[in-house]
């Protein structure tokens, strides 16, 4: 009894002491002009009130904390929302703070869009905190402006927005995922409902050019970013009796995040605009995990790909997207796990995307892939290059015959029509585009380019304009 005296004694000279102080220095010294000190003091007041919180972690101190988070430097502003982060942390503290997040849950919100980015981390980490301990304090409004910073070109404040992504949205159903199977019976993936919100998020943010950056935000939090086994799945098997088919915008979005996730895993670099200006040096650890992903994605696309590039093969857009895949594949997987069946089936859908498109970032995609395909070191190569030989006689034969009988035409005095006039100009844009990127010397077409290049130059026969202009440009 003496001891538990004694100790009550103790604390309340620490609470007297403590109280002087608020009192005499606080409450004059949060204001003052010097920005260092309104940081001690902030930093203080919280942890006054985590240590001593009987007494300090009440709304008449609390307020202080929350007029100053309006203050216009940002590292008091900072010290603002370090103080209350591990106060929401607390099971046991979070119920006392129901007041204070009522009153300002609008300005910590407001705060993710700070001009300090430490300070908007802070305030997404601090949201974050009230979402799960005061789930019905935010609105929806509240959670969009957000959402919206995983497109932010900052990547701290973009991946801490993807955590908040995470703790709101993308949360795991496992009595869900385990009544949905694909029409044959195939059970799917746990990711699968997560993936399908996720498309939707991505198409009702309408930033279609950003999907780079949704997928930073979310590739190191949410493994579901790296299930393209799950992906593949929602693109090729048909969708079960309790399942909602996708349609062909929700495939494209899909296609595109599945692309961008791929390209980030299989090179450890963030998009342009969110890392370094130079390229990162990944740490071993890193190097290690980059290769074990590039390894699991090719083993698992080398014969999902040729059934996509299938499927998409008249979508434009679509296997613009498909085509990029084997630019980070791990090529010797080709001949290390006996696949040439499947290297023949994707270089037969490449050589068929000349015949059916004349998109130029379809025709770009698919010469730039048939390149490094065909580099001498891989053990793939004269399959590769064979592949390639038949496809540019192909290109070289269709560029000959359009252009014969447009210049037959014109040496006949006939006007060609809009038919004979796309012929020529698609085929001179495939010559054109496929040069760039492989040697087409050996396919005796220089004398007929020559020669169209005069007739450009000198204007002795009306070639379409944009012949004129990709002749230009052709590496002849």
């Amino acid at each position: 009894m003496s001891k538990r005296q004694e100790l009550e004694e103790n604390m309340d000279e620490i609470k007297n002491m403590l109280t002087y102080m608020f009192k005499s220095v606080f409450v004059h010294r949060y204001r003052d002009t010097l920005p260092e000190i309104r940081s001690i003091c902030m930093a203080e007041i919280g942890l006054w009130m985590k240590k001593f919180h009987q007494n300090f972690l009440d709304d008449s101190y609390l307020k202080y904390i929350g007029w100053t988070l309006h203050d216009k430097v940002g590292d008091v502003r900072l010290k603002c929302l370090q103080a209350l982060q591990p106060l929401y942390a607390s099971e046991e503290l979070q119920g006392k703070l129901e007041l204070f997040t009522s009153k300002f849950k609008d300005r910590i919100v407001a705060m993710t869009l700070d001009k300090e980015y430490d300070v908007a981390v802070q305030a997404v980490r601090l949201v974050i905190s009230i979402l799960k301990h005061h789930r019905d304090i935010l609105t929806d409004k509240d959670c969009e402006h957000v959402y919206e910073l995983v497109y932010s070109s900052h990547r701290a404040v973009a991946q801490a927005a993807g955590d908040f992504l995470n703790e709101r949205l993308f949360i795991p159903d496992d009595d869900a995922v385990a009544a949905l199977r694909t029409k044959r019976g195939k059970k799917r993936r746990p990711n699968t409902p997560l993936i399908r919100d996720l498309v939707q998020f991505f198409i009702e943010s309408e930033l279609h050019e950003h999907g780079a950056y949704l997928v930073d935000s979310l590739i190191e939090s949410n493994d579901m970013m790296k299930d393209w086994e799950c992906m593949t799945d929602l693109l090729l098997e048909e969708p079960g009796p309790m399942e909602e088919p996708l349609d062909d915008r929700q495939e494209t979005s899909l296609i595109e995040i599945m692309v961008c996730s791929i390209k980030q895993a299989a090179t450890g670099e963030p998009p342009v605009g969110r890392g370094p200006t130079r390229k990162p040096v990944l740490s071993a650890k890193e190097a290690k995990q980059v290769n074990d992903d590039r390894a699991k994605l090719t083993k698992h696309l080398i014969p999902t790909l040729p059934q996509l590039l299938h499927k998409y093969l008249v979508d434009a857009e679509k296997v613009a997207n498909l085509l990029i895949i084997p630019q980070y594949f791990d090529l010797e997987i080709y001949t290390t796990s006996r696949q040439e069946k499947n290297l023949d089936l994707l270089l037969k859908l490449i050589q068929e995307v000349p015949d059916k498109h004349s998109d130029t970032e379809v025709l770009e995609t698919a010469a730039k892939t048939l390149e490094l395909l065909c580099k001498e070191e891989y053990a793939i190569y004269s399959r590769c290059d064979i592949a390639r030989s038949s496809l540019l006689d192909m290109i070289v034969n269709k560029y000959k015959e359009a252009n014969d009988e447009y210049i037959n035409l014109l040496d006949g005095e006939l006007e060609p029509d809009a038919d004979e006039t796309f012929a020529l100009v698609s085929s001179v844009k495939r010559v054109s585009i496929f040069y760039s990127c492989h040697n087409m010397g050996p396919c005796n077409i220089w004398d007929s380019l020559f020669s169209n290049i005069k007739h450009a130059v000198d204007g002795s026969k009306i070639l379409p304009e944009k012949v004129g202009s990709l002749l230009l440009v052709t590496p002849t």
